[in-house]
C-alpha cells in the first residue's frame, strides 16, 4: 500500500484468524433468519414505567449488545456501508448508557468495559469515514463541478482506501478481541458486576423514572454550556457540542418509554434537527482530514490533478457548511426554548 493511501488504522487488538460471535440466546438478533444480511437500527427502548433503575440499566445494555451484534452479519458477509455505521451508533450508545444511571453504576470494571467499547468503534472508524467521504462529500462535490479527470484519479484513490479500511473493519469484527469483549459485556450484565464496589445499593431499587429527570437534565445543561457563543465557536467546540447533543440523545432515547410519546417526538425532533446542522459542519472536518491522508505525497506532475480535485471537493463543501452553520444558530436558539419532555408529569 503506497503513502498515499495510507490510513490511520488506530490499535490493533489481537486480529487473528476469525472466531464469530454469537449473540447470547436470551437476544432475539433477526440476523438469523435474513437470507441476506442488511443493516439493523435500534429498537425502541423496552421500560415499564415502574421498572426500577438496576433493572433498567441491565436491560438498556443488553439493548445496546443486541444491536451491535444483530449487523455483525451485515458488516462481514454483506459489507454493508449502512451495518457498519449501525454497528458504530450501537457502540456509541453503549457508551453513553455506561454513564446514563448515575456514579452508583460506575467502577473500575465498568470503565474498563466503557473504554474497550471506545476502541472497537474506533476500529471502524476510518471504514465508515471513506464511505462517508466518498458517498456524501466527494460524489456531490464532483457533480457539482463537472466528472472531470482529477475527480476520477481521487476517486480511484479513496476506493482503494476504503477497501484497506473495510478489510480491517471486518477482520476486527472477526476476531478474538471483538468476540471477547461481546462475551465479557454479557458475564458482566448476568454477574451484575456494578455490586461489586457497592456502598449503597438503595438507588438500584428506586424507580428508574425518579433518576431520568436529573441524568437527562444534567445531559441537556452539559450541552447548553457546550453552546455557548455558539456562533463563533471554533471547530473543536463544535465538536464538542455534537457529542454532546448525541449524549442527551441517547439518553432521551433510554428514558423516552416513561414519558409522553408526542412530547418525546416534538423535543426528539428539534435535537434532530440541530444534529443534522452541526453534522453538515463537521462534514468540513472529515473531508479535510480524509483529503489530507489521500492526497499524502502527491507532489509529481501526474498526482497535481489530484491536489485540484481536493482543493475542489475542501471548498464546495466549506463554502456550504458556512451557510448551514447559520442555520444552526437559529436552529439551537428554537431547540433551547423547547420545553423538556422530563419536566412534567411521566407516562400513567
Amino acid at each position: 500500500m503506497g503513502p498515499q493511501i495510507e490510513l490511520k488504522l488506530g490499535v490493533q487488538e489481537e486480529i487473528f484468524p476469525p472466531k464469530r460471535f454469537t449473540p447470547p440466546a436470551l437476544i432475539d438478533s433477526p440476523i438469523k433468519t435474513r437470507s441476506h444480511p442488511a443493516a439493523v437500527k435500534a429498537r425502541a427502548a423496552i421500560l415499564p414505567r415502574d421498572i426500577p433503575t438496576e433493572d433498567a440499566f441491565r436491560l438498556t445494555l443488553l439493548q445496546c449488545q443486541w444491536h451491535i451484534a444483530a449487523n455483525i452479519s451485515a458488516v462481514v458477509e454483506a459489507r454493508e456501508t449502512e451495518g457498519l455505521h449501525q454497528m458504530r451508533v450501537g457502540f456509541r450508545r453503549l457508551r453513553v448508557a455506561f454513564t446514563s444511571f448515575g456514579h452508583a453504576f460506575r467502577n473500575a470494571e465498568l470503565d474498563k468495559l466503557k473504554d474497550r467499547a471506545k476502541r472497537m468503534a474506533e476500529n471502524l472508524g476510518p471504514a465508515r469515514d471513506l464511505d462517508v467521504f466518498i458517498g456524501e462529500l466527494l460524489e456531490p462535490a464532483a457533480n457539482a463541478n463537472g466528472a472531470v479527470e482529477s475527480f476520477e484519479l481521487l476517486r480511484s484513490r479513496a476506493n482503494d482506501a476504503r477497501r484497506t479500511a473495510w478489510d480491517f473493519a471486518v477482520t476486527h469484527v472477526m476476531s478474538p478481541a471483538f468476540a471477547g469483549f461481546m462475551a465479557d459485556l454479557n458475564s458482566a450484565v448476568e454477574r451484575r458486576i456494578w455490586l461489586d464496589e457497592a456502598k449503597d445499593t438503595s438507588v438500584f431499587d428506586q424507580p428508574a423514572q425518579e433518576l431520568a429527570a436529573h441524568v437527562l437534565s444534567h445531559r441537556l445543561k452539559a450541552a447548553k454550556k457546550c453552546a455557548k457563543r455558539l456562533g463563533g465557536a471554533s471547530d473543536e467546540q463544535i465538536h464538542h457540542l455534537r457529542i454532546a447533543l448525541k449524549k442527551l440523545r441517547y439518553t432521551g432515547e433510554f428514558f423516552a418509554p416513561l414519558y409522553d410519546k408526542d412530547e418525546v417526538e416534538q423535543f426528539g425532533a428539534r435535537l434532530s434537527n440541530m444534529q443534522d446542522s452541526l453534522g453538515a459542519v463537521h462534514d468540513v472536518v472529515v473531508a479535510r482530514e480524509t483529503l489530507a491522508r489521500l492526497t499524502a505525497g502527491a507532489n509529481d506532475h501526474s498526482d497535481s490533478g489530484i491536489s485540484f480535485a481536493a482543493g475542489i471537493v475542501y471548498g464546495w463543501h466549506l463554502d456550504r457548511s458556512t451557510h448551514i452553520f447559520k442555520k444552526s444558530v437559529k436552529r439551537w436558539k428554537k431547540f433551547a426554548a423547547t420545553e423538556p419532555f422530563w419536566s412534567g408529569e411521566t407516562k400513567h
